[in-house]
């Protein structure tokens, strides 16, 4: 009998020993995210996965429109779990038009905002954009990015008065596809300047609220506002959407849905948020 009790204890000992180092099964969230938005994005889920280890994260960036085609075409079947978008319309077309395709209502998550911006000495942008233009310079797509179409609306405004039905590039204005390749035009100074997404060159401190651009100087950039009066356009107001994905584990949904909590409303990555100069209301 107590050869009989040994062994037992012998094989409950082995078995929690074998339950203990098993790892969990590490899951993965798919993320497809606007461009201006990654940088940041990359630092917050940085930050989650050292409080969640073994959970990883796939992110995929592009222009919003690229990545609503993307989700289009891959149907439920991917490719991400989650669509962080530049703009509230483009994830409210896909729960107004595409229902099956996402799961829930969507959430705002960032603010943005638009700065014209030169990473070359001796531009003066203090007064904003010239009238009348005189100079090659560049914006994100408008079709594509929605801080492109914030510059385009911009651009309709007077003094330039270029029609927001105008196919670009137009004159002395130029495109890039989304607002990385856009920033990257100006920062290689391929233009002298152009319009980037304020988070792209600006760093907040958060115990005083000030703000600092990166630029060869105090004149080399302008905040454009969304509520200026003169120059207007429609905030740029970041919302994100769960995908409804056949093929997700009950473990990765768990995960997505911890994952948007956080980026939500977790003081590290809200602070994150900030610190990269977007605003939360």
């Amino acid at each position: 009998m107590a050869t009989t009790q040994f062994k037992a204890a012998l094989l409950a000992t082995a078995a929690a020993l074998t339950l203990a180092g098993t790892p969990a099964q590490a899951t993965t969230v798919r993320i497809g995210v606007a461009a201006n938005f990654y940088a940041t994005l990359q630092k917050i889920t940085a930050a989650y996965t050292l409080t969640h280890p073994g959970e990883t994260f796939s992110v995929s960036w592009d222009s919003t429109a690229n990545l609503k085609a993307n989700i289009l075409a891959g149907g439920n079947a991917g490719p991400y779990d989650l669509f962080l978008s530049a703009d509230k319309t483009t994830p409210d077309s896909l729960v107004s038009g595409s229902p099956t395709l996402v799961v829930g209502p969507d959430f705002q998550y960032a603010i943005g905002s638009l700065i014209l911006w030169s990473n070359t000495a001796g531009i003066n942008l203090s007064a904003g954009l010239p009238s009348p233009l005189n100079t090659n310079f560049v914006i994100a797509d408008p079709t594509k990015a929605p801080y492109g179409l914030a510059a385009a609306q911009v651009l309709s405004s007077a003094p330039w008065s270029i029609p927001i039905t105008t196919v670009y590039p137009s004159g002395f204005v130029k495109t890039q596809s989304n607002i990385i390749a856009t920033y990257n035009a100006v920062a290689a100074k391929t233009y002298p300047y152009g319009f980037v997404n304020l988070s792209a060159v600006c760093a907040q401190n958060l115990t005083t609220g000030v703000k600092t651009i990166t630029a060869p100087s105090a004149t080399s950039y302008k905040e454009y506002l969304y509520n200026d009066a003169a120059h207007p356009y429609n905030r740029i107001l970041q919302y994100g959407v769960k995908l409804n994905i056949t093929a997700r584990t009950a473990a990765q949904t768990t995960e997505l849905n911890n994952f948007v909590t956080y980026l939500t409303t977790n003081a590290t990555a809200t602070d994150y948020i900030k610190k990269a100069c977007y605003s939360l209301l």
